[in-house]
């Protein structure tokens, strides 16, 4: 039995949860392995390494200290923050340069999927999955080149459960787009978190909300 808990406010992962085994078939070069899935606050190791790789952070920022900032980061170099905005488009600050997330990370009016954002001149769609992840295509592709997976939980034949933490797995395509396929999925998982909990909150607001965040992503 398998339960994945992307779609459950039971995101917080014990400090004894497993490393699920990588799967030959995907053929992953890079796999990240994050301690936690609350994607307002994390960590992400790769697979085989001690050290901590990736962190995202979310503070209080803006004139009155209300508005949430999330901070991504490698080590000490900051790779992008996202500044929540209730009544203007969020804004992104990605590579020195800033802008509307929705500019960068686009979806759908009433959709979170597919998400696409550009870079070196291709498109990357990221799509919804079967698993209650997501994964990453390139252009018209119909191959996978990077999943996210939740994390989940397993009953062993003795009625033990074993849980196995979040995971991105990249392919040497999307390991070439690193920082960016990490940034984009963060911020999804983020969105869709938030969809869910404002759909258990009010579940008739449901389309306007995602009609509202097609704007600010």
């Amino acid at each position: 039995m398998l339960n994945t808990f992307m779609d459950s406010q039971l995101t917080l992962v014990g400090r004894d949860a497993e490393l699920a085994a990588p799967d030959p078939a995907f053929g992953a070069t890079t796999i990240l392995d994050f301690d936690r899935d609350v994607m307002l606050s994390t960590n992400a190791t790769v697979r085989g390494q001690s050290h901590i790789r990736y962190t995202v952070r979310t503070v209080r920022a803006g004139l009155v200290g209300m508005s949430p900032k999330t901070i991504i980061s490698e080590g000490e170099r900051i790779l992008a923050t996202v500044l929540r905005r209730d009544m203007v488009p969020d804004l992104l600050t990605l590579g020195g340069e800033s802008m509307s997330l929705g500019s960068w990370l686009k979806t759908p009016m009433f959709s979170s999927f597919p998400a696409t954002f550009r870079e070196g001149g291709e498109t990357y769609l990221w799509k919804d999955s079967l698993d209650g992840g997501i994964a990453l295509y390139r252009g018209n592709s119909t191959s996978m080149i990077a999943r996210f997976r939740p994390s989940y939980y397993e009953l062993t034949q003795d009625r033990r459960r074993v849980t196995y933490r979040a995971h991105l797995d990249l392919r040497p395509e999307a390991d070439l787009i690193r920082e960016k396929a990490f940034i984009s999925c963060v911020l999804i998982v983020q969105k869709t978190r938030r969809n869910v909990k404002a759909r258990e909150r009010d579940p008739a607001s449901a389309g306007l909300v995602y009609s509202s965040m097609a704007a600010v992503v």
